[in-house]
C-alpha cells in the first residue's frame, strides 16, 4: 500500500512539473531551451505600440534617442574595458556610484585585492574551511573609505565599467543615452570595435500632461515582479509598462524582440526581425477631453475668487457612454499656488468623497427591494428627531412628497423614513433607533451593485473603492441613505449613473475601445420601479434641483448632490473645518441614452449659503459641447 501511495505521489509530482513546463511557465522554459541548445539571444525591447484616441489621434508616441552601446568581445580584459570607459567618460555628466561598485572597481585595479588577505586565510581556503564567497566578503570589508575616495572623473569611469559588466556577456550594454549626432560621430571616430551606435525609443506625449497619469510609465522591471516577468519570457534588462495603461496593456503594446544567434567569437547574427507592438486604441475623444480640462480650469479659477472657496483646490469631470461603459473623457484638475494647474486625473480612481444626494437613486432602490417604499404614497416632508441626536431635515420644507417627487426635490426626510422602515421599525419622535451591521449591509450591497463602494472593474491596474464607515448607529444609517457616511470615488459615480440608464445592468467601465460590453451584475429591481426612479431623476432637470443645469431639450436624467463633510485645515491629521462637496451625475437623452456626465467638486465651499455654482457651470458647458457633436 505504501508503495502504491509513493507511486501516486511520484506521478503527481511528475505531472505537476510537466504542467509548469508546458503550460504555466512555457515561455520561460522555451527561452531557456533555445538559449542552451541554439545559443540564441533576444535583442532589446521592441518598439512599443502607440496609444491613440477613438478617432486615431496619437496620444502617446515613440521618439528615437541616439545611444552608444557596448558589446563585450570574446577575450576582453578588464584593463581594456577601463580604457574604453576612460575614452567615454568625457561624454558623461556627473554620476552617482554606489560604495559597492567602487569597492569592486578597487579590487579589479589592485590585483584582485590579494594583499587584503593573509597567508593563513589562503591556507584556510585550500583546506575548505572558508569559501571563496567568504574570502571575497573579507576583501570588501577591508577596503577603507580612503581607498575608494575617487574623484568625480574617476567615478564616471567606474560607472561605465560597472555597466559593461552587468548582465550576460553576450548582451549589448547601453552606456550613453540622449546623444547628439556630433557626439556619436566623435565616439565612432575612436574606432573602438566594441562600441556601436543604437537608436533607443522613448515615450513622447503630444498633449503633454493630458491624461499622462492614466497612460502610466515604462521602465525597468520592478524587483517585486521580476519572477513573473521572467516566466513570461522577458529579460531583466527589458523595458516594460510599470504603471497605468502601459502596464494594463503590456502584452498588446510590447511587441516581439529581435532574435540573434551567438557566434563562436561572441558576435551576433540576426535570425528574426523585431515586431513592433500593436497600437492601443482608447474610447477617449481628445477634443472632448481637452474641452473638459479647459472647462474645469476656467471654472476653478472663477470659484477661487470666492472667499468661501479657500479649501477648494481640485475637481473632476468625466463623460461616458451609458449603454457600453466606454469612457470618452476623464479629467481631474488641481490648482497650484501660482494659479497653474496639475493633472490629477488618477485621483478620480483613487480618492473618495462623501457624494451627497446624488446617490438617492440607489437609496430608493433599497426602499423598493425591502418594501419600505409604497409606490406613489405621499408623506409630508418634515424632520426626524432621534433620541439624544439633533433633528435631521431636508434643506428646506418640501411639502408632500412621494417616491418620485422625493428625488425631484431631494427630500432627505423621505430617505430617513425609508431607512427606518428598512429595519422593520416605524418612526416615532425622539425614538431610540437601534440598528445592526446587517441593516448597513442591506444598503451597502445594493449600492455596490451600482458600483458605489465596489470596483468598477475599469481596465486599469489601480482602483480603490472608497472608505466604509466603521461605526454602527441609527443616525449614521440615516446619513448613509443621503450619501453622507461612506465615501465613493468619482469614477464610481459614472458607473452608478450608467447602471440607472440601463435599468440595473452594470457594465465594467472601459478605457480601451472594444466591440463588447463586460457584464458585471444585474440589480434585481423590476423595470416598473426603474421607470419611477428615472421619472424622478428626469424631473430633477425639469422643475427640480437641477432645472438650469442642462438645456431642457436634451432630456437629461440624473441627480444633484450636496454633502456636508469636514476638512483638515491645518494638516495635523484631524478634520476640523466644516465644508461642502458638490456633485452631479446624469445621462441624456432620456430615451436611448448617448452620454453620461459626472462632475465632482470636493470642498467647494465652507459656507453653504455662498457657494459658487460650479457643477452647474461645468455641466452647461460640457452638455452644450456634447450636443454639438
Amino acid at each position: 500500500m505504501k508503495r502504491i501511495i509513493f507511486l501516486i505521489c511520484l506521478f503527481f509530482s511528475f505531472g505537476l512539473v510537466l504542467y509548469q513546463i508546458n503550460g504555466q511557465n512555457h515561455e520561460y522554459y522555451q527561452k531557456l531551451y533555445l538559449a542552451k541548445t541554439n545559443r540564441l539571444v533576444y535583442g532589446s525591447s521592441a518598439i512599443r505600440g502607440r496609444i491613440l484616441d477613438r478617432n486615431g489621434t496619437v496620444l502617446v508616441d515613440n521618439e528615437g534617442v541616439l545611444a552608444i552601446s557596448y558589446h563585450k568581445p570574446l577575450k576582453e580584459t578588464s584593463e581594456n574595458q577601463i580604457k574604453v570607459a576612460t575614452a567615454l567618460s568625457p561624454f558623461l555628466d556627473a554620476v552617482s556610484v554606489s560604495e559597492m561598485a567602487k569597492k569592486k572597481y578597487y579590487l579589479v585595479t589592485h590585483n584582485n585585492g590579494k594583499d587584503l588577505i593573509t597567508a593563513n586565510e589562503y591556507q584556510l581556503l585550500e583546506e575548505r574551511k572558508i569559501t571563496e564567497n567568504e574570502l571575497e566578503n573579507r576583501k570588501l570589508a577591508r577596503i577603507t573609505s580612503e581607498d575608494i575616495n575617487y574623484s568625480p572623473e574617476e567615478e564616471k569611469i567606474i560607472y561605465l565599467f560597472t555597466l559593461m559588466n552587468e548582465g550576460y556577456n553576450y548582451e549589448n550594454k547601453i552606456l550613453l543615452t540622449n546623444m547628439t549626432d556630433e557626439e556619436v560621430a566623435k565616439i565612432l571616430s575612436l574606432n573602438i570595435p566594441s562600441l556601436q551606435k543604437e537608436v533607443l525609443v522613448k515615450r513622447v506625449y503630444p498633449y503633454e500632461e493630458t491624461l499622462k497619469s492614466i497612460f502610466g510609465t515604462v521602465g525597468s522591471i520592478p524587483k517585486e515582479e521580476k519572477d513573473a516577468f521572467l516566466q513570461k519570457g522577458y529579460s531583466l534588462n527589458d523595458i516594460v509598462g510599470v504603471s497605468g495603461l502601459e502596464k494594463e496593456y503590456e502584452d498588446l503594446l510590447k511587441g516581439q524582440k529581435a532574435v540573434y544567434q551567438i557566434n563562436s567569437d561572441n558576435t551576433l547574427t540576426l535570425v528574426e526581425e523585431e515586431v513592433p507592438g500593436k497600437d492601443l486604441i482608447l474610447n477617449i475623444d481628445i477634443n472632448l477631453q481637452k474641452m473638459v480640462e479647459k472647462t474645469l480650469q476656467e471654472e476653478i479659477l472663477l470659484a477661487k475668487k470666492r472667499s468661501t472657496s479657500k479649501f477648494f483646490t481640485e475637481s473632476y469631470a468625466m463623460v461616458g457612454e451609458p449603454l457600453t461603459g466606454a469612457i470618452l473623457a476623464l479629467s481631474g484638475q488641481k490648482i497650484n499656488a501660482d494659479n497653474t494647474f496639475s493633472d490629477v486625473t488618477i485621483n478620480a480612481l483613487t480618492s473618495s468623497y462623501s457624494m451627497g444626494s446624488v446617490v438617492k437613486g440607489a437609496s430608493n432602490t433599497v426602499g423598493y427591494l425591502t418594501g419600505a417604499i409604497t409606490v406613489g404614497k405621499k408623506i409630508k416632508d418634515s424632520c426626524v428627531k432621534l433620541y439624544s441626536e439633533p433633528s435631521k431635515c431636508s434643506y428646506t420644507y418640501l411639502g408632500y412628497v412621494d417616491d418620485i417627487t422625493a428625488l425631484k426635490t431631494s427630500s432627505n426626510y423621505y430617505q430617513f423614513i425609508t431607512a427606518i422602515k428598512t429595519t422593520n421599525q416605524n418612526y416615532r419622535y425622539n425614538m431610540k433607533f437601534t440598528v445592526t451591521e446587517d441593516n448597513f449591509k442591506t444598503y451597502r450591497d445594493v449600492f455596490a451593485s451600482y458600483g458605489l463602494g465596489s470596483k468598477t472593474e475599469i481596465d486599469y491596474p489601480l482602483e480603490y473603492t472608497g472608505i466604509k464607515g466603521e461605526k454602527i448607529a441609527g443616525d449614521l444609517l440615516l446619513n448613509f441613505a443621503i450619501g453622507q457616511y461612506d465615501t465613493y470615488t468619482p469614477i464610481s459615480l459614472l458607473q452608478y449613473i450608467n447602471t440607472i440608464a440601463t435599468e440595473g445592468t452594470r457594465y465594467a467601465l472601459k478605457l480601451k475601445q472594444a466591440n463588447y460590453n463586460t457584464f458585471l451584475n444585474q440589480v434585481g429591481l423590476d423595470s416598473s420601479y426603474y421607470k419611477r426612479i428615472k421619472e424622478g431623476m428626469y424631473q430633477v432637470f425639469h422643475g427640480g434641483t437641477a432645472s438650469s443645469y442642462v438645456k431642457k431639450d436634451l432630456e437629461a436624467v440624473g441627480k444633484t448632490g450636496t454633502a456636508e463633510t469636514f476638512y483638515d485645515q491645518d494638516g495635523d491629521g484631524v478634520v476640523d473645518t466644516s465644508v461642502i462637496n458638490s456633485t452631479l451625475a446624469y445621462y441624456f437623452p432620456r430615451e436611448e441614452p448617448k452620454y453620461s456626465v459626472v462632475i465632482v467638486a470636493p470642498y467647494i465651499t465652507n459656507n453653504g449659503n455662498s457657494s459658487y455654482p460650479f457643477t452647474k457651470k461645468v455641466s452647461l458647458k460640457i452638455s452644450a459641447f456634447l450636443s454639438s457633436l
